[in-house]
């Protein structure tokens, strides 16, 4: 299978803050796929291209009005652009943050009856660090969606958007899209965990009083690194004494906390699992992805973690055992696997499952392919399921221009890699050693009626599916306090038609919950 080809530059390298840690790491060898000799890609070098600085602080607000079919239902709609300046650690005005919204004319109206109030308002961000709101607000739930390829891509109205269950805000983080800093000021606190999530959270708690929505639920939606900010944004939402949402759905969770020696092989395996049987490298057995999955992760947190745990003290014998189960299981070498202390990792497996092909496998989504000697690009961009110089900026330009009125004061940024590398990850804190699940846990305990959805796609190996569920189950937030979706996608699930079509409706019926 090639690497699938999208509209523009996806959601996929927006997984940086997971990938390039681990393109650090790679081990040297003759495989392109492992030189970081390799050049960079011209999109790295754009996303890499400073910061045009807003000349000042403003606060416009742009109203445009609108129609389409969503969910089966024709709905007029508002839309409103809103420019929100935004304070560093300071105090002082450093940015101005821009949110796109789309709000049910019935609702928007609804003054004197209690539609209004009841009807939920869902606010919608990426990850990154670094990346702006419009995977999931032009390929995902916005209203309007880009499809189509290459010269023949354009904007269409979106059956899967969720207008009609709930008004719909899309919040472009600072560095991002439209939302710059002010010349002259200090935003460098804006690109931290703490402080992206006080400005995001005040964002939304100002859109709300703006637009007289503080009587009716609302949620927080975060993917990716995406996720993490939702999560660090009800830490700063509980220590601003701000309202807690009344639910929080996170799709392709990257919370942390899974970083030791065996957890991190436990909750991977069985995406490898997934991976493998896409690409029939093990004997299916007549079972679906979803059964092969259950089983790969039964055994890894069972047998397989007792065995890791064991070390060197595990017998011969029993150390034979799991490998050639671990090989049944992921299509790898038994005595590959005993050799490297039956631990797993990314790289030699995505290098490995399909080499007798001259094959490798993707990381953001590992069904997509490309020939090893293909992979000609610095890791991790030679990764075929990350799409790469595919942009189509000038329908995200033409669309926020002239659909919406909105006249962009810069070149909208989809991606920020040059605030993405300097990240304050907190005093002492890397990516991968912050743990966000227990600012959730804190704020279910002083909400306990929140509602909480995961989303996770099968074969996304840069964020297993079980690695944010342990996070989640290790902060005492289990199965049973939360909604938890799995599909057959990568690490973007709403990259396929058939998957996006399931998505929205688990959305919808989950968007039903709020409030109630």
């Amino acid at each position: 299978m090639s690497a699938k080809k999208t509209v523009f530059l996806r959601s996929s390298l927006l997984a940086l803050s997971a990938l390039l840690p681990v393109a650090a790491l790679l081990p040297a060898g003759p495989l392109l796929a492992q030189d970081e000799n390799l050049p960079m890609p011209p999109v790295f070098l754009k996303a890499m291209e400073p910061m045009v600085e807003r000349p000042a602080a403003s606060d416009r607000v742009v109203l445009t009005r609108h129609q389409g079919t969503f969910g089966g239902r024709k709905l007029g709609y508002d839309a409103i652009v809103t420019e929100t300046p935004v304070a560093n650690a300071k105090g002082e005005t450093a940015a101005v943050v821009v949110t796109y919204a789309y709000v049910a004319r019935s609702a928007a109206h609804a003054k004197h009856t209690g539609a209004r109030a009841k009807r939920p308002v869902l606010f919608f961000f990426n990850g990154g660090p670094g990346a702006s709101s419009s995977p999931l607000h032009l390929n995902a739930f916005g209203p309007r969606r880009i499809v189509g390829k290459g010269d023949a891509a354009r904007l269409d109205d979106n059956p899967h958007s969720l207008l009609d269950v709930a008004d719909l805000v899309f919040i472009d983080p600072p560095g991002t899209g439209a939302s710059m800093p002010v010349k002259g000021a200090d935003a460098t606190s804006l690109f931290s965990v703490s402080g992206d999530a006080a400005a995001v959270a005040d964002v939304v708690q100002r859109w709300r009083r703006a637009n007289g929505r503080t009587d009716a639920p609302f949620a927080i939606v975060g993917e990716s690194y995406g996720t993490a900010r939702a999560l660090a944004m009800l830490d700063a939402e509980s220590k601003a004494k701000l309202p807690l949402p009344d639910g929080v759905a996170l799709f392709s969770l990257s919370l942390g906390d899974n970083d030791g020696p065996v957890i991190s092989d436990v909750s991977l395996l069985p995406t490898l699992a997934a991976v493998a049987w896409y690409h029939q490298a093990v004997d299916r057995k007549g079972k679906s992805v979803a059964e092969h999955f259950a089983e790969a992760r039964a055994f890894a947190e069972n047998d397989y973690a007792r065995a890791l745990i064991a070390g060197a003290s595990l017998p011969e014998a029993d150390r034979a055992k799991i490998a050639a189960r671990i090989s049944e299981l992921i299509g790898i070498p038994a005595a590959t696997l005993e050799k490297d202390g039956l631990q797993l990792d990314r790289q030699s497996f995505m290098l490995g499952l399909l080499s007798a092909k001259g094959l490798r496998t993707g990381q953001l989504d590992g069904r997509a392919t490309r020939a090893i000697a293909e992979s000609n690009m610095h890791p991790p961009f030679d990764d075929p399921s990350m799409t790469l110089g595919g942009e189509t900026g000038h329908l995200i330009a033409d669309y926020i221009g002239k659909d919406l009125g909105y006249p962009l004061p810069s070149a909208y940024r989809t991606l920020n890699l040059g605030i993405n590398f300097k990240w304050d990850w907190g005093r002492g804190e890397v990516y991968r050693t912050v743990r966000f699940a227990p600012f959730l846990a804190r704020a279910m305990a002083d909400k306990p009626d929140m509602k909480l959805m995961t989303v996770g796609g099968y074969y996304d190996i840069t964020t297993p599916v079980a690695a944010g569920q342990f996070a989640l189950d290790h902060a005492g937030i289990g199965p049973d306090r939360r909604t938890s979706k799995t599909y057959a996608a990568g690490h973007s699930v709403f990259e396929d038609e058939g998957e996006l079509t399931r998505f929205a409706a688990d959305m919808r019926a989950w968007a039903g919950t709020l409030g109630r």
